[in-house]
């Protein structure tokens, strides 16, 4: 939050039918920010007078309404201090600070959830982006019976968690009444074994049914417990009845999970699914950035690039290479080049991997095959010779490189995604085009 929300309130306050004008000329525009940022804003009044005219009164209502409005809806606390008592100042920032973290701390042993996850810092790419909008779907409102449930699968590492927490954070801002809990499928289980081993049964259900968004992960551990897959069909039932809203990833496809209990997986479809794709190369790029805006040292595109197509598996694995990365960068002064970084991530990127290819390096390559200049195969020139090495090109940067259509024409001169896709059909379709390719790639690996 920046100190321009209290000039925005103030604007506000000057159409309060509660606040008369020379109040508002000589008291309100006269308070300066003492202190401000996400949790609280100290506004010093400029003499006891004021102070006291606001300070516990009804106008300091009206002004934390205004800065809550100002704020796009969210909370913090506001106190009031007489301008230049340094004391007064830490000593309101300090308490309120507590007071956050003794909410957080409340928030995350009720909810289960932390603040950390939330849709402004997950990276929306094209293996995930309906997924993405769904789960923002389902946040604004909750409970709808056609995201019901709302079941994300897909392999470990992929942001489901995230999103899932993302849900859970967002309705707690946009429905503050709503009770909200986050669990695993393990934590559910050892619940249940608990409940049962210390005869609260009643305990136990009124937890898990009575919440308005039941947040549950990793729920293919539900396999081989009888007794617990009945109590969550239970509840899940009673939770879908009452409209409430339930969130569930897994890693597998609800038809998939054969083990399961089936009248399980069959209402496990009755909402709506998202296969949670691995990041592509560009969704893996803006991860990494985002993750590089928030520290004090700068890499190479090259460095970027080498990451970024070589360590594909998941974010998770993303975000060691760049915890690795980041602890070399402080032992080395910020000084990492290419290699020291290729060396770096070794353990990393397994031998099998394609190594650390580009456009550029593919199209030298297919160029000294054919016998042709580089800039041929990006010319407008279309002879046979010339189009067969740029078709071979292309194939490469797309099943090889694994490049979009789009920014393939793009690197070959400007040309359209269909002209791409047919000379790349058009190597696939040929064995001996198909088997040129096969051997420059491992010319050039």
């Amino acid at each position: 939050m920046e100190s321009s929300i209290w000039n925005n309130a103030l604007k506000l306050l000057k159409f309060d039918s509660d606040i008369d004008m020379i109040t508002y000329e000589s008291i309100l525009c006269k308070m300066s920010v003492a202190h401000c940022d996400n949790d609280v804003l100290v506004l010093a009044a400029r003499d006891e007078y004021s102070l006291n005219l606001v300070k516990g009164q009804k106008l300091s209502k009206n002004i934390e309404n205004a800065i809550k409005t100002a704020n796009n809806g969210k909370t913090c606390a506001v106190k009031f201090i007489l301008e230049g008592d340094d004391n007064a100042l830490n000593a309101s920032v300090s308490s309120e600070k507590k007071a956050a973290r003794q909410a957080k701390t409340e928030m995350t042993t009720s909810t289960g959830l932390t603040g950390e996850f939330t849709f402004a810092n997950f990276v929306v790419g094209d293996c995930n982006r309906f997924a993405h909008a769904s789960a923002v779907s389902v946040a604004s409102k909750p409970g709808q019976k056609q995201r019901n449930p709302f079941f994300l699968w897909g392999n470990s590492g992929l942001g489901k968690t995230h999103l899932m927490k993302a849900i859970g954070n967002e309705v707690l801002t946009q429905h503050p009444d709503k009770k909200v809990i986050y669990t695993t499928c393990e934590a559910f289980t050892n619940a249940f074994v608990a409940c049962i081993n210390n005869n609260k049964y009643e305990d136990f259900r009124n937890k898990y049914r009575t919440v308005d968004v039941l947040l549950i992960d990793d729920i293919q551990f539900l396999i081989g417990k009888e007794g617990v897959q009945t109590e969550f069909f239970n509840t899940f039932e009673a939770l879908i009845e009452a409209g409430k809203q339930i969130v569930i990833t897994c890693d597998k496809a609800p038809s998939n999970l054969t083990e399961l209990n089936s009248r399980l997986t069959s209402r496990f479809q009755d909402g709506i699914m998202f296969d949670v794709q691995p990041p592509d190369f560009e969704t893996r790029k803006a991860i990494f950035l985002s993750k590089l805006d928030n520290e004090s040292f700068t890499l190479s595109d090259e460095i970027i690039d080498y990451v970024c197509e070589n360590v594909t598996t998941n974010i998770r694995q993303l975000n060691g290479a760049f915890n690795t990365i980041s602890s070399y960068v402080t032992l080395a002064n910020g000084e990492l080049s290419l290699d020291d970084v290729q060396k770096i991530l070794l353990p990393i990127i397994s031998p099998n991997k394609k190594k650390y290819l580009t456009p550029e390096i593919v199209i030298n390559a297919v160029a000294n095959y054919y016998d042709l200049t580089p800039d041929k195969l990006t010319s407008k020139l279309r002879n046979a010779e010339i189009s067969t090495a740029r078709n071979v090109a292309m194939f490469i940067c797309r099943d090889y490189l694994e490049l979009k259509l789009e920014k393939i024409g793009q690197i070959f001169g400007g040309r359209k995604h269909t002209t791409v896709m047919h000379g790349c059909d058009n190597v696939n379709d040929s064995k001996e085009l198909k088997s040129q390719a096969e051997e420059i790639y491992k010319l050039i690996t």
